[in-house]
């Protein structure tokens, strides 16, 4: 019938309805790895525990016509500049844009970038070395490059700003892999209601530390980190964890096709998600789980929507 046609058009929530209303959020990243790459034998905690236990999109993309740094802006702002494009220093790359970052903060809630092997907060300058497994890179750190967190230009004589100097964190020592300071945090629920969690280059599979196996190093990151997150009482009944990463590795890899999984109790276990996602997306769909304004591009963008319980 037509009227019941019109009525059921009307009445029926948007798609964005079903995204849920997150509590604390926990983002990892990591690099340079395509979604064919995420195999049992590269990927074993991913693939044997994350994707039964969580939802797996099998269609999500990074932008090509960006190197690292425009992928970590990208997901917490919904867009990205030239110089972000191509890895510049914070100190050339500052930008007043909005940022969920700073969207939290005016609503009064709380957030907090994760930095392995960062040496100080806020520290805008690259540090470590591959053997010592405590490669830091300042273009890895999006809460840099926004004006209104970190402040204007670097300069070592100034104090970074507040926003930056308080929730830009280092977690945990330069020593190998050390993770002692965000693993106390999980312990005591002292986070953000966004944490972006940000291994090194060794960890997050960037630069092989010791091993031919980039992806299990980022696999054996995740394995020791996600049972923590999940044990954290922040975590609680709406705790959501994305796992992603910032692209694809080069050919004849697809270097835009990436995986996201999501994991937490608003997930339904075993879903999959074939719908075409990218970084915009995933903003989309942050800003609506923490009830703020898509921001940029991510206005547009299509939303995670059909994995939730």
């Amino acid at each position: 019938m037509v009227w019941l046609a019109a009525l059921t058009a009307v009445t029926a929530p948007p798609a964005d309805a079903r995204v849920p209303r997150f509590g604390h959020v926990f983002v990892v990243i990591g690099e340079n790895t395509s979604y064919a790459q995420i195999t049992p034998a590269h990927a074993p905690f991913l693939t044997g525990t994350v994707k039964p236990q969580g939802a797996w999109l099998t269609n999500d993309h990074s932008f090509v016509r960006s190197s690292s740094l425009g992928q970590y802006i990208a997901m917490v702002s919904g867009q990205f500049t030239k110089c972000e494009a191509n890895n510049d220093l914070p100190d050339h790359c500052h930008q007043r844009v909005g940022n969920l970052f700073s969207q939290l903060s005016a609503t009064g809630r709380s957030w907090r970038d994760w930095e392995e092997s960062m040496a100080n907060p806020c520290g805008p300058i690259d540090d470590g070395a591959a053997w010592a497994r405590n490669i830091y890179s300042a273009h890895h750190n999006p809460a840099l490059y926004f004006t209104q967190l970190q402040g204007g230009r670097v300069d070592e004589a100034i104090a970074p700003a507040a926003p930056c100097r308080d929730n830009d964190l280092p977690m945990g020592t330069t020593g190998p892999d050390d993770t002692s300071a965000f693993d106390q945090a999980l312990r005591t629920g002292n986070l953000g209601n966004l944490n972006v969690v940000v291994p090194n280059d060794c960890a997050d599979g960037h630069d092989p530390c010791g091993t031919r196996d980039r992806v299990r190093q980022f696999d054996d990151f995740l394995a020791q980190e996600i049972p923590r997150i999940e044990a954290s009482p922040a975590f609680g009944s709406d705790g959501v964890i994305v796992i992603t990463w910032d692209e694809g590795a080069d050919p004849p890899q697809q270097p835009g096709h990436v995986l996201a999984a999501i994991l937490g109790p608003l997930v339904r276990p075993g879903s999959t998600d074939a719908t075409r996602h990218d970084h915009y997306g995933l903003e989309r769909t942050l800003a609506l789980g923490l009830g703020v304004a898509p921001l940029a591009h991510a206005r547009t963008a299509t939303a995670i929507t059909t994995i939730w319980r």
